[in-house]
């Protein structure tokens, strides 16, 4: 078969024929007093967290707790954007005593050229947290998936064998 035959034949592919693509939310800090994308998503929380954050630095033996939050993030690259899934640590629920698992907000938000637009807002994401250093390949995530053909972001939590379809879900425009 010749290059010009495979080369045509791969760009008579219809779009939906794209794959799903699934990242693994990881954690992330982020500092609350500069100006980054985690702060900019979050931009309406920050000045509560600086201020309880800045609290603790006041009590004796809180000198050394910086001024950051944590994030649990992934990025898709779609159509020339950057779509960023946050899901943020602050003002996180307990799920019903199971360790690891919270029920956090989530903000799903495009990136392109330097303008920043929150597609979607979750009040309460049921995600499995983990410290910054978890191995790629543990055993509990929260998976993000983009799917090429609905234009939508879905979760899902993985234990072990077991992956549980969440019902949230953000369309990416």
């Amino acid at each position: 078969m010749s290059v010009a035959l495979i080369l045509a034949m791969l760009a008579s592919f219809p779009a939906s024929a794209q794959q799903m693509v699934s990242h693994r939310l990881l954690a992330q800090t982020f500092s609350l007093t500069d100006s980054n994308l985690q702060a900019r998503i979050w931009a309406d929380q920050v000045p509560e967290m600086l201020k309880f954050r800045e609290y603790l630095q006041s009590t004796p033996g809180g000198a050394d707790k910086p001024l950051v939050g944590v994030v649990y993030t992934t990025s898709f690259q779609v159509e020339g954007k950057q779509i960023v899934v946050s899901v943020i640590r602050n003002n996180c629920a307990n799920a019903g005593g199971v360790p690891n698992l919270l029920f956090c907000p989530t903000r799903v938000a495009s990136l392109s050229g330097g303008k920043l637009e929150v597609l979607g807002d979750i009040a309460d994401l049921l995600v499995t947290v983990s410290e910054a250093d978890a191995p790629q390949n543990a055993r509990k995530a929260t998976i993000a998936t983009f799917d090429p053909q609905t234009h939508q972001i879905t979760f899902a939590n993985v234990d072990g064998d077991e992956r549980t379809e969440l019902s949230q879900k953000v369309v990416v425009r």
